[in-house]
């Protein structure tokens, strides 16, 4: 990998749990529906990995708690007698903790997708990194200040009904060219570096400066003459305003 001239190299974030309910609601939605879905948190980009442990540990502990509440023992017999002529009666057997096995069951799902979930985030993050020198891969390539050319805001076209608007989407970090750097190289540094933050949860304390860290930042590397421009962008507005925040923050000119 080319030398850069570093400067200032620089936990995942407090795992937040979905609340039971709006799982289970999305799994009933779309059970009802036919269809074989994930239920809503349980996507990989919904949470970091180690959120999406968390969760799959608080899933296993609902279905473990409904699991004990099921009493096989609690089937008890009873007549039920049909309406209209006749009333033909037959013997019904009911368990009233049976509720408690599905509920178990319906957990047990939940836990195992939010796992799946981690175990994707951390697979991609191995894809993307693979090949890269540890420097490369544990320091963000925006701590290299002596090698940032420029920074500006990056602006984008967006068409809406028959009318152009642009606005400001995040920022643009153009990098002086150095040995061995090339734009697809820079582009798997970049490509690294957003992997293991969708993995660790977008809130990498030690790099309070890069603009990749943000949860919805997408960035593409582009040549420019001598150097290399990075888009770094978010369709959300409050993520594209903290990109730009962060991009000032290694501003040559600041």
């Amino acid at each position: 990998m080319g030398a850069w001239a570093i400067e200032q190299p620089a936990k995942p974030r407090k795992a937040t749990h979905t609340m039971n309910t709006r799982h289970l609601f999305a799994l009933f939605a779309a059970l009802s529906a036919g269809a074989c879905a994930h239920a809503a948190g349980t996507q990989p980009h919904e949470m970091s990995g180690p959120q999406h442990e968390a969760a799959a540990a608080q899933e296993d502990n609902q279905a473990s708690q409904h699991a004990a509440q099921h009493d096989p023992t609690a089937a008890r017999q009873e007549e039920r007698c049909s309406g209209g002529k006749g009333h033909v009666c037959w013997t019904v057997t009911t368990n009233p903790t049976a509720g408690h096995v599905k509920t178990s069951e319906e957990h047990r799902e939940l836990a195992a997708q939010h796992r799946a979930a981690s175990q994707s985030l951390r697979e991609a993050e191995a894809r993307a990194c693979t090949g890269l020198a540890d420097e490369d891969r544990d320091v963000s390539p925006f701590a290299h200040g002596a090698d940032i050319r420029s920074v500006s805001q990056f602006r984008e076209e967006k068409l809406i009904g028959k009318n152009r608007t642009t606005r400001d989407a995040g920022a643009t970090i153009v990098f002086r060219a150095t040995p061995n750097l090339t734009e697809e190289w820079l582009q798997r540094i970049v490509n690294c570096h957003l992997a293991r933050n969708a993995a660790v949860g977008h809130d990498v304390a030690e790099m309070p400066y890069c603009p990749l860290v943000p949860r919805g930042a997408q960035a593409t590397v582009r040549s420019v003459g001598d150097g290399f421009a990075v888009d770094v962008r978010a369709d959300d507005a409050e993520t594209a305003n903290e990109i730009w925040r962060r991009a000032q923050q290694i501003s040559p000119a600041r």
